[in-house]
C-alpha cells in the first residue's frame, strides 16, 4: 500500500500595480509584498497592465518576493505585461525566472 500525501493548495495573492505606488518609494511596495508572504501566499500575481515601465527597484521586490515564495513551491506571475515589458524581461533572461503572461 502506497501513502500518498496531498499538499494542500497554494495560497494565492494578486496585486495589480501602476505608476502611483512605483511612484510611493520602493519600501512601500517592498513591505506590501513582504506581507503578503508573511500572512501565507506561495503564488503571487502582479498585474502590472497599470505601468509604463519596470524599474530595477520593482525588480528587486520582485526577485525578493520570488525567492521566498519559491521555497515554498510557489513563485511570482507577472500578468498583462505590454510588449515592451515583456521584451526587457526576455531581454534580461528574467522571462525564465517569472512566468510571464501577456497583454
Amino acid at each position: 500500500m502506497t501513502d500518498m500525501t496531498h499538499s494542500p493548495p497554494l495560497q494565492k495573492a494578486i496585486v495589480t500595480l501602476s505608476d502611483t505606488d512605483l511612484d510611493a518609494g520602493p519600501a512601500g511596495l517592498r513591505w506590501r509584498l513582504r506581507g503578503l508572504v508573511m500572512d501565507g501566499a506561495c503564488l503571487v500575481v502582479i498585474d502590472v497592465s497599470e505601468i509604463d515601465q519596470m524599474s530595477s527597484t520593482l525588480l528587486a521586490a520582485l526577485l525578493d518576493t520570488h525567492r521566498v515564495c519559491r521555497r515554498r513551491g510557489g513563485g511570482v506571475v507577472i500578468r498583462h505585461a505590454s510588449r515592451k515589458l515583456t521584451d526587457v524581461l526576455r531581454r534580461s533572461g528574467l522571462n525564465r525566472v517569472f512566468e510571464v503572461e501577456a497583454a
